[in-house]
């Protein structure tokens, strides 16, 4: 169970602890898709996204795709504190993002839809999954990175010792324009590094351009072990 006091970094070890039942759960409920996924050279993109509890009483909302022979699972898990909802996502390599209370309350505000707050936050996840991580020079701070959303941008810093991108605001496409509307193009990139394989470096070492990419399966692997 997530607690209010716990840090960025403790929730994300306890995701990490946790995140092999939801990967177990979306392998199982997604059988299908290993079949349908299509096959290596072929860039249609198939998506699905769906929400779990756990166990451990952790609450996951979850996007996969599958394109190019590859299935890739991005889990974000969202939890409640007394100032507010958190959410944050986990991948198999690179840090952690972290999307405080004052970025989760802008972005649910403009997409809560019937009070349904689940579905505020997969609509979250499913604009938000697959960003394109930017340097930047945000308030002055030395490790402050945007990354380009399909929605806008979510900026902040970089927590390199405790593995831990930290959101701490998010803009949409209007708002952000005047101050970050030149790094709009960058979303072009995001088919070409997905599929550029870097060096494994460990957690705090993860090139930025590598981070984010969810865990990914290959679509034959999965297909004969379902």
């Amino acid at each position: 169970m997530i607690r209010s006091h716990m840090s960025p970094c403790q929730v994300a070890a306890a995701a990490r602890k946790d995140v092999g039942q939801l990967l177990r759960h979306v392998e199982e409920k997604h059988a299908e898709l290993a079949r349908s996924c299509p096959k290596v050279g072929n860039d249609r993109l198939e998506r699905r996204s769906g929400h779990f509890t756990t166990r451990k009483g952790l609450q996951w909302v979850y996007v996969i795709t599958a394109t190019d022979g590859r299935i890739t699972i991005y889990p974000l898990l969202w939890y409640a504190t007394t100032t507010g909802i958190c959410a944050l996502q986990v991948d198999a390599e690179g840090p952690a993002s972290f999307f405080q209370q004052h970025v989760m309350d802008r972005y649910i505000k403009r997409y809560l839809r019937e009070g349904d707050l689940r579905n505020a936050l997969r609509e979250f996840h499913l604009k938000n999954y697959d960003k394109v991580y930017l340097r930047d020079t945000y308030k002055g701070d030395r490790d402050s990175y945007a990354a380009v959303i399909d929605d806008g941008y979510v900026v902040g810093e970089y927590q390199q010792k405790a593995a831990v991108l930290y959101f701490r605001t998010f803009y949409d496409q209007r708002t952000g324009h005047r101050r970050f509307g030149h790094l709009r193009t960058a979303l072009g990139w995001r088919q070409a590094l997905n599929k550029t394989r870097f060096e494994h470096a460990g957690r705090r070492q993860t090139p930025h351009e590598a981070w984010g990419r969810g865990y990914v399966r290959m679509a034959v692997e999965w297909s004969l072990a379902a």
